[in-house]
């Protein structure tokens, strides 16, 4: 039997497992298959992804899942050491951007062949987007993340539309030898600024697939975020992400740029709102964030596929997903979930669903993690030294063209 007849033979199989709320139910099944799943959360999503996998565990009578977290910071260095020794998880939840690079190393395995049109369109489709490869789909999506502007509601009675807006109103909120002010967040931090020149209309990499580090958009949307603290003295130097939350909880902190993660760093006393970025001005164009779909991949080297899968539609079910929404708070990938009343009135939820209709995949090629370190410096040269953005820009361009240029020799 060929492979791909093989993979017919799975699907069939899984269309067999009828999928009902919280359960599967199989026939008799001698045993259940035992599935190690990773994952990187912490508190409320943590809680809601435990209970989603004891319904599932209690409802399932031919598979059982065993949930291993990992530090986030070490997880995709893990994956990729453990997965081809057979020491990996069955299944495991990261975001979409290392899937080019792993499915390029044959260590997770792609699902199109599963996956019907009934089923794409349970999700939406840019969150589909991002975990397509190749043609290829490598999992399917349980969440998307990206920035958005928090503001301190006793200190912003109405946020910024633009961006003329929000450098006038943080002028007035920033007193810096108070240690106040009116914008902060990681401005060095390329994945942070992706908003800025996103917006500006600059690309990462061209419609060629080339490196595009050094464009026009690039070089002023640099600028542009230099500016915020050199020219308008709105921001402050050497931001990090605890900097970030200490002034917001303090007060002293007056908006913010981060993503729906950062709801759980806000100190209970403060009263807080989420709005999307405001428009670049004079351009027309939103702050465009990267999108990070989050979803729920499959080892190639897991040696029970087809529960496997299984488990991925039901963590990806509109049940599942309501619970991850609601006590996780999780920014749900599944269409239907955003038609209950307590997910799409949701303050904070129902702002990030608003943002991501102005975001944009971050791309998911082998060559995309080549491009943070270089970029990063070239921030950092600007930002924090006094490098002017064209030129610091196009040494990282050379950087990533050589390390590119490198990987395919």
């Amino acid at each position: 039997m060929t492979m791909t007849q093989r993979r017919w033979v799975w699907r069939g199989a899984i269309a067999a497992l009828a999928i009902f709320g919280g359960t599967y139910l199989t026939g008799d099944a001698a045993a259940k298959d035992t599935l190690v799943l990773w994952h990187a959360y912490r508190g409320e999503e943590r809680a809601a992804l435990e209970s989603v996998i004891a319904t599932f565990n209690a409802g399932s009578a031919s598979a059982h899942v065993d949930l291993l977290a990992i530090p986030y910071d070490a997880f995709a260095d893990k994956i990729t050491a453990a997965v081809p020794r057979g020491k990996g998880p069955d299944l495991f939840i990261f975001a979409h951007d290392r899937i080019g690079g792993w499915a390029e190393s044959k260590l997770i395995e792609p699902i199109e062949f599963w996956v019907n049109d009934e089923r794409r369109s349970q999700y939406f489709p840019i969150t589909l987007q991002a975990l397509t490869y190749r043609d290829s789909l490598y999992g399917l999506p349980m969440a998307f993340k990206s920035t958005a502007l928090y503001y301190n509601k006793a200190l912003v009675s109405t946020p910024p539309k633009t961006t003329d807006e929000l450098v006038e109103q943080a002028k007035k909120l920033t007193d810096v030898k108070a240690g106040r002010f009116g914008l902060v967040y990681e401005n060095a931090n390329f994945y942070y600024h992706s908003c800025w020149f996103q917006g500006f209309g600059g690309t990462v990499f061209d419609n060629a697939g080339r490196p595009a580090l050094d464009s026009a958009e690039q070089v002023r949307a640099l600028a542009f975020a230099r500016d915020l603290d050199r020219k308008h003295g709105i921001i402050p130097q050497e931001v990090t992400n605890v900097l970030v939350t200490t002034l917001f909880n303090q007060g002293n902190g007056a908006m913010v740029i981060s993503g729906p993660w950062f709801r759980g760093e806000i100190a209970g006393k403060v009263d807080y709102g989420v709005a999307p970025l405001p428009e670049i001005s004079g351009l027309g164009r939103r702050a465009t964030p990267f999108m990070s779909s989050e979803a729920v991949i499959m080892s190639a080297h897991s040696t029970h596929k087809e529960a496997a899968y299984a488990v991925m539609e039901y963590l990806t079910s509109a049940d599942a997903a309501r619970v991850m929404a609601t006590k996780g708070r999780q920014t749900a990938a599944n269409v239907k979930v955003w038609e209950q009343p307590d997910v799409a009135k949701d303050p904070t939820l129902s702002v990030f669903r608003a943002q991501l209709d102005d975001s944009r995949p971050m791309p998911n090629t082998p060559e995309m993690t080549m491009v943070w370190t270089p970029a990063s410096t070239a921030m950092a040269k600007v930002i924090v030294g006094t490098t002017e953005p064209g030129a610091a820009l196009k040494e990282a361009q050379q950087e990533v063209e050589k390390l590119i240029e490198g990987a395919k020799r």
